[in-house]
């Protein structure tokens, strides 16, 4: 059970224990599940709906677009509605999107669909950073987002297991049968186990006004914009990477659809390792000091990834290494950078991390495509996105540094209600 505290004389709010961090953990793994799990047929659907790989890859951008649109909206409602009733009902969107993405016929439709999933799947991104921001204290809150952004691992890992698996049993519609199933269960686990943390006095009136103020005042922290780019680019590095696995596996490095498997799931393990090492070394150091040092090791991995790609040396021997310094590295970036951008936002934690959500999925929409404009037989775009994003991020981390410490931590309450 979840172990609970008495916070008024209304309800209850959960502490953030072992059993709660296991529901967040969980529901963390959702989102890289839908968005993966039909990369292992990438080639196998662009040939089948008449598209090139490019085209293919719009579907992932089209999943990340909705994320990064439905987490604007996600967060000002579970401000105002609490943080349970949001996530139910953004899972069940997220069910009913993913029976038209599996019926669909044509790439068109399969696209508006994945629009639907991402919005769907928002709320579960907006939710567990805000049950974090709104239980956690003190140095639970670094060791959580860690433990959730290593978790991101997990995801992947399962993702393009199941994803072969079901290509093999039944070819790339029984994977998105896979994913309607999925999203139904983790429908249930939201009903069944999600608590409120979100006390009635804490909520914010939804109104249009109030929403445009306090994603307003957001925007003009410039250190919550440094540490929200800082992380948006992080991700978008990791997102080239992920777009153009599949075929940089297979038609570049030679590999079937089970030596992708096991390409990808070293980079899976790298995420978690990245995160698990990130909890004391950011406690010892200091979440700021970590993330620019995990940056400078992305950059140099990248760099060398990019080097060996243009000039036609690159094996899986070097190619893995490589991925996993860079993405297991981008991991910690993306776990500090949550830190330090949510302890700008306590004063709306869900519009906070909606927000910051919001720009860290569109980034890495932008990113998805990129990875195939060439055609499927070369990394180079693949590892010049990557390196590019974590030189933008490095970047960013500084400007957030310089504000940080000329700027206090914004305290105090969400503004008031503008008159109609």
């Amino acid at each position: 059970m979840v172990s609970t505290s008495r916070v008024d004389g209304a309800g209850v709010a959960p502490r953030l224990d072992g059993a709660l961090l296991a529901v967040l953990c969980a529901i963390m793994i959702l989102n890289p599940i839908v968005a993966n799990m039909y990369l292992p047929a990438l080639g196998i659907m662009a040939a089948d709906l008449g598209t090139t790989i490019a085209g293919i890859q719009v579907a992932l951008t089209a999943f990340l677009l909705g994320v990064a649109v439905g987490q604007l909206v996600v967060g000002a409602l579970s401000d105002a509605l609490g943080r349970r009733r949001v996530v139910v009902i953004g899972f069940a969107v997220l069910t009913a999107a993913s029976v038209v993405v599996a019926a669909a016929p044509n790439l068109d439709l399969l696209i508006v669909g994945r629009v639907f999933q991402g919005l769907g799947a928002s709320a579960g991104v907006v939710v567990i950073r805000a049950v974090i921001a709104d239980v956690g204290v003190g140095p639970q809150v670094p060791r959580a987002y860690s433990l959730l952004m290593s978790t991101l691992a997990v995801g992947p890992l399962v993702a393009s297991f199941l994803g072969t698996v079901l290509l093999q049993v039944g070819g790339w519609r029984l994977i998105l049968v896979g994913i309607t199933v999925i999203s139904a269960l983790f429908l249930l686990l939201a009903i069944w186990r999600v608590p409120e943390t979100l006390p009635t006095e804490r909520r914010a009136p939804l109104h249009p006004g109030r929403m445009a103020a306090t994603y307003g005042r957001l925007l003009r922290d410039p250190a919550y914009v440094g540490n929200s780019l800082t992380m948006a680019f992080a991700l978008g590095g990791v997102i080239a990477h992920v777009s153009a696995s599949s075929f940089v596996a297979q038609d570049v490095l030679g590999a079937d659809v089970w030596g992708f498997w096991g390409m990808f799931t070293v980079y899976a393990l790298s995420v978690l390792a990245g995160g698990w090492a990130n909890a004391p070394l950011s406690a010892r150091f200091g979440p700021a000091r970590m993330q620019a040092i995990a940056l400078v090791i992305a950059i140099v991995g990248s760099a060398a990834l990019t080097v060996l790609s243009a000039g036609g040396w690159l094996t899986v021997a070097s190619y893995l290494p490589l991925i996993a310094l860079a993405c297991g590295s981008a991991t910690a970036v993306m776990a500090n950078a949550t830190t330090l951008t949510l302890a700008r936002s306590a004063f709306a934690a869900g519009s906070g991390a909606a927000l910051m959500g919001s720009i860290q999925f569109a980034t890495g929409a932008a990113a998805s495509p990129i990875g195939g404009l060439w055609g499927p037989y070369t990394a180079v775009p693949m590892a010049v996105t990557m390196l590019a994003c974590f030189t933008v991020s490095l970047a960013a981390r500084v400007f957030a540094g310089y504000w940080e410490r000329r700027l206090p931590v914004p305290q105090g309450r969400n503004l008031p209600v503008p008159p109609v």
